[in-house]
């Protein structure tokens, strides 16, 4: 469909231009009189439109396949809220952080967007659209606010929900890379000096003709199951990784793994705390935006992280359904601790429960980065002593026959 570039004079007389995508100019102009504007100038863009479209798909050809990062995310609805607020239309918004964003998804989505709106839709429609961009979280709270008339606000609440998870994530983030990268390090001399350096020792004690010990003889046999499947082991591990992947998609998989995850000594806390804090976070801010508390309940079900919560959730939705509190069926599931579930009957009883609910996210929210860094500051002396005592274990195992063998010819 071609593009047009409009004018035209409002029930004010307040000159309104813009551009929008229609079958012929007559049905643009007949879309615009039904919204009480009075056409000026009509006029078609066509080399525009297509040579915008060109740049279209080459980036979506290059397009990347992952999802858009929660950090796009957030800048965009940080100022597309401040532009609005500011008094900015919305096709002029989207049209200069449709420029600003380098995530091709993101801006490819924004671009498709401003032609749904050009076309008559609301934004809400126009997000819903497209769900690996936009979570039914976003959509459902951008709904709200083109109803309340408080679109700038709700977007704002937004930002800061993705800036706290963003916050969180990055945390655990940077407060466990250095025990992986010491770990893959230690793994890799270990490796190493397993399949290079102790055959060598092997083929010396063969032809010495020495009886290894048995702590030996299991760090050679080790080293040869290791050169004889080490190829096979890197062919199958994708496979393996994919298999697994496939089991943990399905519902039972996932419940299975959740369980698991949840009854972890040290990190099944942290695994549970992470998940009370999506909860508190996601179900606060969209109660706070006036999304009804049933369907609030429905989409933070789906964004919590952990099978387990998710079930129990479920029995939360029912009982909220049925005109029953939120509270009661959380203390029942035996999966939330009793601070929460004070807290959310507190907030139920008083008409404050988002408050509530913000202050559980913000509780616990602190509680898993205090977890995160103790965990961190243990693991990494943890670590260095186990590497060393495996260390400490191939070398004695190594040089004990030597140990043996001089023994020997000194009697």
């Amino acid at each position: 469909m071609p593009d047009f570039l409009y004018k035209a004079r409002d029930a004010e007389g307040n000159l309104v231009q813009g551009t929008m995508v229609a079958e012929s100019d007559g049905e643009m102009i007949d879309i615009l009189q039904r919204r009480g504007l009075l056409i000026t100038a009509v006029e078609q863009i066509v080399s525009q439109r297509k040579m915008q479209q060109v740049k279209l798909n080459i980036k979506s050809g290059i397009r990347l396949s992952h999802r858009v990062k929660n950090d796009d995310l957030c800048v965009f609805a940080r100022q597309m809220g401040t532009l609005l607020n500011a008094g900015v239309p919305l096709l002029r918004s989207l049209t200069v952080l449709a420029k600003q964003t380098s995530s091709l998804p993101l801006q490819e989505a924004i671009e498709r967007i401003k032609e749904d709106i050009q076309g008559g839709s609301t934004l809400k429609d126009a997000l819903d659209k497209h769900p690996k961009v936009f979570s039914k979280f976003w959509v459902n709270l951008v709904g709200t606010g083109e109803a309340s008339g408080q679109l700038p606000s709700v977007l704002e609440q937004i930002a800061q929900y993705f800036e706290s998870s963003g916050e969180l994530q990055r945390k655990m983030t940077s407060a466990m890379m250095y025990p992986a990268i010491l770990m893959t390090v230690c793994t890799g001399a270990i490796l190493v000096f397993v399949m290079k350096i102790v055959p060598v020792f092997a083929d010396m004690f063969t032809q010495m003709g020495a009886e290894l010990p048995a702590m030996t003889q299991m760090i050679v046999n080790i080293s040869k199951i290791l050169r004889t499947f080490l190829i096979p082991i890197i062919v199958g591990l994708p496979f393996a990784i994919l298999f697994i992947g496939k089991i943990l998609n399905t519902s039972q998989g996932r419940l299975v793994f959740d369980h698991v995850r949840l009854r972890m000594p040290v990190f099944g806390s942290l695994f549970r705390n992470i998940a009370i804090t999506n909860f508190a976070r996601g179900l606060g801010t969209m109660i706070a935006s006036g999304v009804p508390i049933l369907y609030a309940l429905e989409i933070v079900t789906k964004t919590v992280g952990n099978k387990v919560i998710e079930d129990s959730l479920e029995v939360v939705k029912d009982s909220v359904r049925d005109g029953k509190t939120i509270a009661e069926p959380l203390e029942q599931s035996g999966v939330f601790p009793p601070m929460v579930i004070l807290m959310v009957s507190v907030g139920e009883e008083t008409g404050e429960l988002a408050d509530m609910l913000k202050h559980v996210a913000d509780f616990y929210e602190s509680r898993v980065t205090m977890m995160v860094e103790r965990l961190s500051a243990m693991l990494e002396p943890f670590m260095l002593v186990f590497m060393g005592v495996v260390v400490g274990f191939l070398v004695v195992a190594m040089f004990l026959p030597v140990f043996k063998l001089t023994t020997s010819m000194k009697m």
